[in-house]
């Protein structure tokens, strides 16, 4: 057994038995010596898994990393986030202010001597000054945010694939690889992903490579196991025909759209809760007449019930409301939006009306439900609750 399959077999033993298995024990059951074991957990670490123990050494897998990937070295993690500090800071940032940031309660405790030998490693690379006892950015040798024409990205990954032709990419670059695919996209060949309307997504290396892998393997209609876990129970091994990966802006979700192999329904699973996700060799058929935009046409978030009802709501012009409204349903097709009297009235089939509820609490004021009644009475029934939780009562009288 290789490495990488056994630092899986562990991953998977620990989060299928929770606070099952001990260090000894994982080097029982996979035939190997405890001293490999506790290496493999060490690396493990090292690329984002946190686990719990208990005082007996039982483990308990609390936040799942990226497997294949080398580590990243702690130092350069620790660099980048002084860096985001401080381009957050214009002004400067002291040692102090530094060190203070670095050790929340939440967080690994870093020593000030680890934190000046960071400090003083950026300065060599050029990439921050020291100004009396201010540590500032060199903006001047900072990569701008890309903004890239369609042609560039196509341009982009070209040159990518050529670079890796003639020397290989380093292992530590394929975490970079995977948020640049997942974030501009691979427009040379037809990508397996939806955005539903609004914001893009923030990127997280395990997010990015588990979207990246699974895109893949619905393009190419490969089979996959994935390790699955719902909050609060033990995982599950599924086999799964993926169909596409779909991010919903008001949870900060992705979601896998799938066909599950035992009873061929078409499910939806949270990216965030997949510990991880192999590829298998076998292929599986399309499933007729399926296409992810169409199968979403008319949810409003990631819930489907067959059943969309129709919508009407009129936004007024309350600060910025209306474009925002203009700005986020654009894109939204079966969507019209129509002046009327200086005010928006917005008509729509939706599936989901508890995902559009949330979406529209965010108007106060600026919007009203028209209809449907059941939608009216959910707006209703939380801004009655959020009355009362501030001290109000339904007839305004405080």
């Amino acid at each position: 057994m290789d490495k990488l399959t056994r630092q899986r077999e562990i991953v998977k033993y620990i989060a299928i038995e929770p606070w099952g298995y001990t260090g000894l024990s994982l080097a029982k059951k996979l035939g190997v010596n405890p001293v490999t074991v506790q290496r493999d957990l060490d690396e493990l670490k090292d690329n984002g898994y946190i686990f719990k123990q208990d005082p007996t050494g039982k483990l308990y897998l609390q936040v799942g990393g990226w497997n294949g990937l080398l580590p990243v070295n702690k130092a350069t993690l620790r660099q980048m986030g002084i860096l985001r500090l401080l381009t957050a800071n214009p002004q400067g940032l002291t040692i102090r202010d530094l060190y203070q940031r670095f050790n929340r309660q939440d967080e690994e405790e870093v020593s000030s001597k680890t934190l000046e030998r960071a400090v003083k490693d950026l300065e060599k690379k050029n990439l921050i000054k020291r100004q009396a006892e201010m540590y500032l950015v060199c903006s001047e040798h900072m990569l701008l945010p890309l903004q890239l024409s369609d042609q560039e990205k196509i341009l982009l990954f070209e040159a990518l694939k050529v670079a890796r032709a003639l020397a290989p990419i380093p292992e530590e670059m394929k975490s970079l690889e995977a948020k640049l695919k997942l974030r501009i996209g691979d427009h040379s060949r037809h990508r397996e992903t939806m955005f539903v309307q609004g914001r893009t997504p923030t990127q997280d290396i395990h997010c990015s490579q588990c979207c990246m892998e699974l895109e893949e393997a619905a393009r190419c209609k490969n089979r996959v196991r994935i390790l699955y876990r719902k909050e609060g129970e033990p995982a599950r091994e599924l086999q799964l025909n993926p169909l596409g990966i779909v991010y919903y802006w008001v949870l900060d979700n992705w979601y896998l759209v799938a066909q599950d192999e035992q009873d061929q329904t078409i499910k939806t699973y949270q990216i965030n809760r997949i510990l991880d996700v192999i590829r298998l060799g076998e292929t599986f058929c399309p499933v007729e007449g399926f296409d992810l935009q169409t199968w979403y046409k008319y949810a409003w978030g990631v819930y489907r019930d067959n059943h969309p009802k129709q919508v009407k709501i009129r936004f007024y012009d309350h600060f910025s409301t209306l474009n925002r409204v203009r700005m986020e349903l654009g894109k939204r097709q079966t969507c019209t939006l129509t002046e009327d009297r200086g005010s928006l009235l917005m008509t729509d089939q939706v599936e989901g009306l508890d995902e559009l509820a949330v979406w529209l609490r965010g108007f106060g004021a600026g919007a009203e439900v028209l209809e449907p009644v059941e939608l009216r009475q959910k707006m209703k029934d939380q801004f009655t609750q959020l009355l009362h939780l501030y001290g109000g009562n339904a007839d305004g009288h405080d």
